[in-house]
């Protein structure tokens, strides 16, 4: 069972992690990395039970598009708080793509990133970190107003003169009436 947190809310759900051992003959809900997902998408898609991807850093997700829409998911691996693909990965699938589905991260992300990750398009989180979990179940939320780089998914407004530059509109003051 993992842990995870969406929509301000923890669930539990069990995924089983399919290797090339296991493959597509694995039963119930499975999580199948993009390598072997993609070197036989059709059993993996025709089993019994619900199909998840699993993106590793570096991996090219846009040749998941023609199989989106019949994923339950896409799992982005963040394999250690200082590397940043995963964010691209998110972005890609959200901007570029389109995926409208949910986005979970997995890995060694730390609670900072996890509103950054929202705002990339993460969606769900599968907490492994303990501390993590803690600081979520006590309500904490580093709330970031401030960013240094535009993304298609968020309404945001520019800061100053550098096109670069936004902040969220939480950020605006709102004068008294």
């Amino acid at each position: 069972m993992a842990t995870i947190f969406k929509d301000g809310e923890f669930v539990e759900e069990s995924w089983l992690r399919v290797d090339a051992e296991t493959g597509a003959a694995a039963e119930g809900d499975a999580l199948v990395p993009l390598t072997l997902f993609l070197a036989d998408a059709e059993a993996y898609l025709s089993r019994g039970g619900k199909t998840a991807v699993v993106v590793e850093a570096g991996d090219d997700v846009a040749k998941l598009e023609p199989y989106l829409d019949r994923l339950a998911l896409v799992a982005v691996d963040f394999p250690s708080f200082s590397d940043g693909r995963g964010f691209s990965a998110a972005r890609i699938l959200r901007e570029q793509i389109g995926y409208k589905g949910d986005i979970r991260a997995l890995g060694k992300y730390i609670l900072d990133q996890v509103p950054l990750a929202r705002r990339c398009g993460v969606s769900s989180f599968e907490i492994s970190k303990p501390e993590v979990l803690k600081s979520l179940q006590a309500g904490e939320w580093p709330e970031v107003t401030k960013y240094l780089q535009p993304v298609g998914t968020v309404d945001e407004i520019p800061e100053g003169t550098r096109p670069w530059a936004r902040r969220s509109h939480r950020d605006i003051a709102v004068a008294a009436e």
